[in-house]
């Protein structure tokens, strides 16, 4: 499978994803604790987003016209912060309307983004050679 199908793929499974959460439920979750979850995501969104103004950001996991790895601010800290925010996001609306189909589609959602980030950090390891060490100072997901 050529890397734009797979980038292409990874990008289907993760808007399809969002989509479902959004249309098979309340977009803003009931209880405050959910709700702050979700502002919580909102943030870490916005903060990721702000720091990768620099470079040139691409849905889809294809490294190319990027000059720059991002390693400061919260990608210090965290290398995947956009997709830690999608998942505390839709595991809120998941927690405060639970059906087994939304657990289905949230372990999909979950899976794709552990293949896409192995994906992504393939094509960045060969891009850029500070990635290893960046590999070695940062997490993941989630830190701790």
């Amino acid at each position: 499978m050529s890397n734009k199908i797979k980038s292409l793929t990874f990008d289907f499974f993760q808007i399809g994803s969002l989509i479902y959460f959004l249309a098979t439920g309340p977009v803003i979750a009931s209880g405050t604790p959910l709700v702050l979850l979700q502002v919580f995501a909102i943030l870490i969104l916005g903060v990721a987003a702000w720091e990768m103004r620099r470079t040139t950001y691409y849905r889809v996991p294809d490294v190319g016209k990027q000059k720059e790895l991002v390693t400061s601010g919260i990608y210090k800290y965290v290398r995947n912060p956009m997709y830690a925010s999608q998942l505390l996001f839709c595991g809120a609306l998941l927690l405060d309307l639970f059906a087994v189909y939304r657990l289905i589609v949230y372990a999909i959602f979950l899976i794709n983004f552990i293949l896409k980030i192995q994906y992504e950090e393939q094509l960045l390891h060969t891009h850029f050679k500070e990635f290893e060490l960046y590999k070695k100072v940062s997490w993941r997901l989630i830190p701790f």
